[in-house]
């Protein structure tokens, strides 16, 4: 009588053995499940809307950049050498003397001999040719160059190409993202409340390229000659109106 008993003990205690080891499991996959949280993941499958913030931006140029030639013919290589030598060191010596200081005067000189082919040689020019980049950053000064600029009948334009300064393209860089990224959040977040979804984390963004661009004012030309006159025009760069855009994809839910 007592062999039954034995075997019913066994089964009952396998019985409570299997739930505690469920029990167990089905804990222990909470747990993960809780600190995985698998149904907040985002994946690339996930929806998304793409918007583009933008902004623009009105400021006047900070720096002047004048870009004066001179052309100087001459059989005589070392003649012409001389005279762009000269002319040099005359214009350098000018503006230096008109407030621009020396790391804001570039020079480059090149020069090209007679043809190769060229019947008679000994009548043939050879050209040097000088070229200045100055740059100002105070308008005041900027006139006085151009004004003397003028006066040294240079070829081709004598007005100067109105800029941004480094710092400044800086500044209106950082201004101008803040704005359109703001314009951005702004257009989702009015698209989510009109259409009926949530907004989710950022997928990317795809920033501006910033102001690069170079705004040329009105040339003052001169002819080059000795008998050139040009009248005087004043340094008047206004303001330019700067465009920067910023786009952004968010996930939604």
């Amino acid at each position: 009588m007592t062999e039954p008993t034995t075997k019913r003990s066994k089964t009952v205690n396998l019985a409570v053995d299997l739930r505690i080891v469920v029990i167990s499991l089905l804990i222990i996959m909470l747990g993960m499940l809780m600190s995985w949280r698998p149904w907040s993941a985002v994946n690339s499958t996930d929806r998304s809307i793409t918007v583009t913030g933008n902004a623009t931006l009105k400021s006047a140029p900070d720096e002047y950049v004048f870009y004066p030639t001179y052309e100087f013919k001459n059989a005589d290589k070392d003649a012409a050498l001389a005279q762009l030598t000269q002319q040099s060191d005359t214009v350098v010596a000018k503006l230096k003397e008109l407030g621009v200081t020396d790391n804001n005067i570039k020079t480059n000189s090149s020069g090209y001999d007679k043809p190769l082919y060229y019947t008679e040689p000994s009548t043939a020019d050879v050209t040097y040719s000088l070229q200045l980049i100055v740059t100002v950053s105070d308008e005041d000064v900027a006139q006085k160059v151009q004004d003397y600029l003028v006066t040294t009948t240079p070829t081709g334009s004598v007005s100067p190409q109105s800029t941004f300064s480094e710092a400044k393209r800086q500044e209106l860089n950082n201004q101008a993202r803040d704005e359109a990224t703001k314009d951005a959040r702004a257009k989702a977040e009015q698209s989510a409340k009109n259409l009926g979804f949530k907004l989710g984390k950022v997928k990317s963004i795809t920033d501006g390229t910033g102001f690069d661009q170079i705004m040329p004012m009105d040339a003052v030309m001169s002819t080059g000659g000795a008998e050139a006159t040009v009248s005087r025009l004043t340094v008047q760069p206004g303001e330019s109106e700067l465009n920067y855009s910023v786009t952004v994809i968010y996930y939604i839910r």
